[in-house]
């Protein structure tokens, strides 16, 4: 598990705190991950390294050598910074301690009497917070600008060029003869160590990295598939997020390598891909999808997911995206292996009878309801639940007209294994017959329960009524008394196909 952190810098430069460096000031961009108080004479058991640790010296070593075995035991357990508060056990910070610190170059902070420990651990934990939404916007930022760039032309040369801005640094892409396809920044010409390593990566298997440095700058080699290998380098560490910022990046040039296709057909699906994948940055994709769409004014959308109910298998990639980015009114088509998922604003989504258009056209369609953009992964798997539905059923599915029944929530093909599994002990009766089984119980149910408007609709003596009612009680083992089982029956029935029992 890694840990987020900060540097200590962070709180020490909260003037509101007063806290003094009495040594290490040269190390103040340690890490720290929390701040821990603790008054043990040991506390080393309890630590987990880089944290702040802070004591107010109670049950603190005397003896300048016992002084020297404490601090030597925070360090080996990998303690960032040691705070001292001043008062009430001490009035200064011990000067062994002082001394200690600054031979092993521990940072030691002087914490003054007005600030309690409590306001510097949570100092700790609002800058960790703010380090948290810093790493978030970066992600955020990175994934709009990478998205942006695949729609571009040349994206491949867009988006190592994009990659490069967001992390203020420099990036490049070798071949598979480690010759640079593209850079981007200040990036050096690869020298023999570096066309090494990538050559290495290239032949390797499974999730894999290398860094190295070139000059004084951090740089790291990711093989994206057999022949190519992406680089990226600047003057400092690389963070979680830019590390995420990267990965997108190294998602994204592989698809863009695997289909040498750059249109701006091609780009359009990578957006479309990308944007369904965005998740949680919401208001940086809904600027871009926005864009795309050009639906500033209004921030709504669908998601539609249809299937090829021609079963072609002809190919033509090419052809069907241009078709469907025809008839949806949207760029933003992902089309692979026979079925489709896009994204359109909700102003201009398709209307019932487009469609119905869309599926003589050989496209069975279910559209998701209407929703924003931090949603658009929920409408994608509402969308693909009314496709399965569409297909079972033959006909486009829109959740407008979907969402007044609970059994609208149910796939068709389990709706009917369900009806033919509870109804099947009635296909054993001969006499009335199931069919007339089924019917008395469906009239039944619709007429709640009424004898004599059952019978008067089904043109039978009130008895005979009440002798199947019987009958289907003890052959389903079930009391329709009960409000649960008239429901479940209620379903079956209407669910039930109609060459039934023949189809059992």
């Amino acid at each position: 598990m890694v840990l987020r952190t900060i540097p200590l810098r962070a709180v020490v430069s909260r003037a509101e705190l007063g806290l003094e460096v009495k040594a290490g000031k040269s190390r103040l961009d340690r890490p720290i991950c929390w701040a821990h108080v603790s008054e043990l004479r040991d506390p080393v058991p309890y630590l987990l390294g880089q944290e702040l640790l802070l004591t107010a010296g109670t049950n603190f070593p005397r003896t300048p050598a016992e002084i020297d075995a404490y601090v030597e035991s925070l360090i080996n357990a990998g303690v960032s910074a040691l705070g001292f508060g001043v008062t009430p056990v001490y009035d200064v910070v011990p000067r062994e301690l002082v001394k200690a610190c600054r031979d092993r170059d521990l940072p030691l902070l002087a914490v003054p009497e007005r600030t309690p420990f409590l306001a510097v651990s949570q100092a700790v934990g609002a800058a960790l917070a703010e380090a948290q939404n810093a790493e978030l916007r970066v992600i955020a930022d990175g994934q709009r600008n990478l998205t942006r760039a695949a729609t571009r032309p040349r994206p491949t040369e867009t988006t190592v060029r994009s990659l490069a801005t967001s992390l203020t640094g420099w990036a490049m892409l070798l071949d598979s003869d480690g010759a640079v396809v593209t850079r981007s920044g200040l990036a050096p010409e690869p020298t023999e160590d570096l066309l090494s390593l990538a050559t290495r990566l290239r032949g390797g298997s499974g999730p894999r990295s290398a860094s190295t440095h070139i000059g004084g700058d951090h740089v790291v080699l990711h093989p994206i598939d057999q022949s190519s290998v992406l680089i990226v380098g600047r003057n400092r560490a690389f963070s979680v997020g830019d590390r995420a910022v990267v990965a997108m990046a190294l998602a994204m040039l592989g698809l863009l390598r695997r289909d040498t296709d750059t249109s701006r057909g091609h780009a359009s699906r990578l957006a479309a891909r990308l944007l369904l994948a965005a998740g949680s940055a919401a208001e940086s994709t809904g600027d871009h999808l926005a864009a795309l769409l050009d639906n500033r004014a209004g921030q709504d959308y669908r998601v539609l997911a249809g299937v090829d109910v021609r079963r072609r298998h002809r190919g033509d990639v090419d052809g069907d995206f241009s078709q469907l980015v025809q008839l949806l009114g949207t760029p933003l088509v992902d089309l692979a292996g026979g079925s489709f998922r896009a994204i359109v604003s909700a102003r201009s989504a398709p209307s019932p009878t487009a469609l119905e258009t869309l599926h003589k056209r050989g496209w069975l369609v279910g559209m998701s309801g209407v929703v924003g953009v931090a949603d658009l992964r929920m409408a994608e798997r509402e969308a693909v639940a009314l496709r399965r539905r569409a297909a079972a059923s033959g006909h486009p599915i829109s959740a407008d007209n979907e969402s007044e029944s609970v059994a609208s929530l149910i796939d068709p093909a389990q709706a009917r294994a369900f009806a033919r599994r509870t109804l099947a002990p009635l296909a054993e009766i001969r006499s009335p017959g199931p069919a007339h089984l089924v019917e008395t119980l469906r009239v039944w149910l619709a007429n709640h329960g009424n004898w004599d408007r059952s019978a008067a609709a089904l043109d039978v003596h009130r008895n005979s009524v009440r002798h199947r009612i019987g009958q289907i009680e003890r052959a389903l083992h079930v009391d329709l008394s009960q409000a649960q089982h008239r429901m479940d029956l209620w379903y079956a029935v209407n669910w039930l196909p109609q060459d039934w029992p023949d189809s059992q």
